[in-house]
């Protein structure tokens, strides 16, 4: 009786510091201030407006009066009907609903400036709607209209969210944190067809090529198409729809699934294979291998089997990142040196060396493909001890040997599993499964090169954040080397990112694991339960990407559709919809649902840190203790994403 007390209690609590999170900002509204009249001069230049933050209290009126220092540029603001070309010396207002603007300049009319009454709180975006160069789609400022109900409840329910979860561990329903052992289901068993399909040699192949066909195509695209990003079919899908494919889909749903269908590595391996689908078995095992590749087919170094070079790659790669997703042609460079790359080490090493070890995008892949809800296992890791001739790791007449040197039998994450579903070909006891879990169910890395990764992908997401998201021209400025040729800016810019990636950021964190391991009394390694900490970061890390993404498609997708029919951007019409005009979608509800994913990878974050030290050791007070730090500051990065993204 008295533990169900216990029990009704703290639910009253949480409950109760529940309404507390609701009522208190929804409160600091019921009194505003006497509205006001604001004039405000805004100077637009490439890629930024002058001021490029705009603070008002509901029911100010705003007057608008707007210069261009440069080239024509856009003035929208989302959520508000303020639609604005401004030229030097002259703006004018959009009055009809066609977005067609000729030298008439029809539906629209001069003015000297423009007023509105900030009806709508929150923060709203005001863009560029007019392609002004090659960061065009990042130039952005933000009106923010007090009081913020939206960004105080995001942040009262942030407190609430770990307040309660550290609450209910360390007096809840200690037996639901303990259950370690996830619900799986395997999707190969209630589906037939899907079985007979992944075992088919051709599988591979023939979702490959199209993928194949189109990257060739974004290659010529780049190098011939037009120089201005987003006009170029590559820029468009590559680094709009396919960036935000890869975060909001197919890590959280299928995890390395891009590793199954990616064009780049598949020519050096057809090449070193001497085959497009079928399977080359030896019986004699050649260097441990049931197959004769091509090349030296040597082992790669023992002490570079980690992701070191693949955190040091991604940093290198995106600290270009502007270049690339705005200039065509460094795009294509970046593939065709991958492609060369591959080759090469396919003429040399044996197995996927390039997707394992140096891919940048791979090993965020391999981490965060821990939180998804898909998996690769053995249906009966028995009948894999059992069985001596391990055919999915050395091959088999029914399949290749396995492209990621990984052992099924012994697998237990997701991290280096490409989901090529050799091991579902070669498995002579259909002992190989594809299985559904829940999100968040691979819980332990296994080195500092793992934590690293989550480290870094996690102060990446922030960096591009402000960088491309932000209102700071300054910034955009001191990243867009090549435009503004501003050498000391831009290693500042540098300077800041890897400095925060690899000093900064890992030292507070190991400082919060070297604090909840003295606190916890743990007697076990810091290493241990530094690494099974850092699993905290993961859903963070994935929800602050798609967060980040989301606009990138939701304003943007315009630019997917007008391409479609002007793909090399030389003026042509294939489906009529090259000089269509699309509205942002949903603007207004950006930062609300930005907020909403920073607040679930803040939730499943602590959930995920909670149950990967209950792995590590069961008892419910010396891991809330343990908590306490890793907890504090995973909500103060949510914050700073908060603040960012709706504050």
């Amino acid at each position: 009786m008295p533990r169900t007390l216990d029990m009704k209690l703290i639910l009253f609590i949480i409950v109760f510091s529940f309404e507390i999170a609701l009522i208190i900002p929804l409160g600091l509204g019921l009194t505003p201030p006497t509205p006001r009249t604001m004039l405000i001069h805004v100077t637009a230049r490439q890629y930024g407006y002058t001021p490029s933050r705009i603070v008002a209290n509901k029911g100010d009126t705003i007057i608008l009066e707007l210069s261009s220092l440069d080239v024509p540029h856009g003035f929208a603001i989302d959520g508000y009907p303020i639609d604005l070309i401004v030229k030097k010396g002259i703006t004018f207002q959009k009055h009809a609903s066609d977005h067609t603007i000729d030298k008439r300049m029809i539906g629209w009319g001069r003015v000297a400036s423009v007023k509105f009454v900030a009806g709508k709180t929150g923060k709203f975006v005001f863009r560029c709607t007019q392609t002004c160069g090659n960061l065009h789609p990042f130039m952005t400022g933000e009106l923010v209209v007090k009081p913020n109900t939206s960004y105080n409840l995001f942040i009262a329910l942030s407190l609430w969210i770990t307040f309660s979860q550290l609450l209910w561990l360390r007096y809840g329903n200690r037996a639901a944190h303990a259950n370690t052992r996830p619900n799986r289901r395997n999707i190969l068993e209630g589906v037939p067809w899907l079985e007979r399909l992944t075992t088919r040699r051709g599988f591979q192949f023939f979702i490959i090529l199209p993928n194949f066909i189109i990257f060739y195509l974004f290659i010529l695209s780049s190098l011939w198409g037009s120089p201005v990003g987003n006009r170029n079919i590559a820029i468009v899908f590559v680094w709009i729809l396919w960036w935000f494919l890869l975060k909001a889909v197919f890590v959280p749903m299928g995890g390395r699934l891009w590793c199954m269908i990616c064009p780049l590595p598949a020519p050096a391996e057809w090449l070193s294979r001497k085959s497009l689908t079928t399977v080359k078995f030896i019986r004699e095992p050649l260097n441990r291998i049931h197959h004769r590749f091509s090349g030296l087919q040597k082992d790669w170094p023992v002490k570079m089997r980690n992701i070191w070079l693949q955190n040091i790659l991604f940093l290198a790669l995106i600290s270009f990142g502007m270049i690339l997703i705005t200039r065509p042609f460094a795009t294509a460079l970046m593939f065709l040196g991958i492609l060369a790359l591959t080759f090469v080490l396919a003429l040399i090493y044996r197995h996927r060396v390039f997707c394992l070890y140096l891919c940048p995008v791979g090993g965020f892949l391999g981490t965060y493909s821990m939180a998804s809800m898909t998996e690769i296992r053995a249906v009966d890791p028995d009948v894999c001890r059992k069985h001596r001739s391990k055919t999915c790791l050395v091959g088999g007449p029914g399949g290749w040997a396995c492209p990621w040197n990984q052992y099924v039998g012994k697998m237990n994450r997701n991290n280096y599993c490409g989901l090529c579903t050799e091991c579902i070909k070669s498995c002579p006891k259909s002992n190989v499964g594809f299985f559904l879990r829940p999100f968040g169910s691979d819980r332990r890395l296994k080195g500092y090169d793992e934590m690293f990764n989550v480290i870094i992908m996690l102060v990446v997401a922030l960096a591009f954040s402000i960088t491309m998201l932000g209102p700071w021209g300054f910034i955009k400025d001191a990243a867009n080397i090549t435009e503004m040729g501003q050498i000391v800016p831009f290693i500042a810019f540098l300077s800041v990112i890897w400095g925060a990636a690899l000093l900064l950021v890992p030292g507070i964190f190991q400082v919060c694991a070297w604090t909840a391991h003295r606190l916890s009394g743990y007697n076990g390694s810091f290493k241990e339960i530094s690494l099974r900490l850092a699993t905290i970061l993961i859903p963070v890390g994935i929800f602050a990407w798609i967060a980040f993404s989301l606009p990138a498609i939701t304003v943007n997708y315009g630019h997917i559709i007008s391409v479609l029919s002007d793909p090399l951007g030389l003026g042509w019409d294939l489906f009529n919809t090259a000089g269509a005009h699309f509205h942002p979608l949903i603007p207004e509800w950006i930062p609300v649902i930005q907020g909403l994913l920073i607040l679930s990878g803040l939730y499943l974050g602590i959930r995920s840190g909670i149950a990967s030290l209950f792995e590590l050791f069961n008892d419910a007070r010396a891991i809330f203790r343990a908590m306490l730090a890793p907890a504090v500051l995973t909500l103060l990065i949510c914050n700073i994403f908060l603040k960012l993204f709706t504050g």
